[in-house]
């Protein structure tokens, strides 16, 4: 499994979501293409994707799949932990709770789950393929 198209998917679904779901103009900071991001925000996205994939690969094998809302969750709780992993003393911004989310964010959130989904259940179809 190429894991790089899955960071690099799920950075973008984080930047589609601001596009569609964002109130104003994003600031440029929320839709910093993969490849010009900071360092700390793509082992961030890196370890998000990580994470999330080696909790829902074993269920996805197995036909089943997470609710939505509750796959926007899991990003964010996640989210927060690495937060305090890589920063060590993130802007309080950094580190709501989803339901303190603004409902873009959390409309973001889940997208971003889903493409990881998508990205894990490419990774299954590939490997039973072969």
């Amino acid at each position: 499994m190429d894991f790089e198209n899955g960071y690099r998917a799920t950075r973008q679904a984080w930047i589609d979501g601001v596009n569609e779901y964002y109130p104003d103009t994003p600031k440029p900071s929320y839709i910093t293409p993969w490849d010009e991001l900071a360092a700390w925000e793509r082992e961030a996205v890196i370890a998000l994707y990580d994470h999330i994939r080696s909790i829902i690969l074993p269920s996805l094998q197995a036909g089943t799949h997470i609710p939505r809302e509750h796959g926007g969750y899991l990003v964010g709780s996640i989210w927060n932990i690495l937060m305090f992993q890589i920063l060590h003393d993130p802007k309080p911004s950094y580190i709501s709770h989803f339901d303190q989310l603004s409902e873009w964010q959390q409309k973001t959130d889940i997208r971003m789950f889903e493409a990881i989904e998508a990205a894990t259940l490419q990774e299954i179809a590939a490997s039973t393929a072969s």
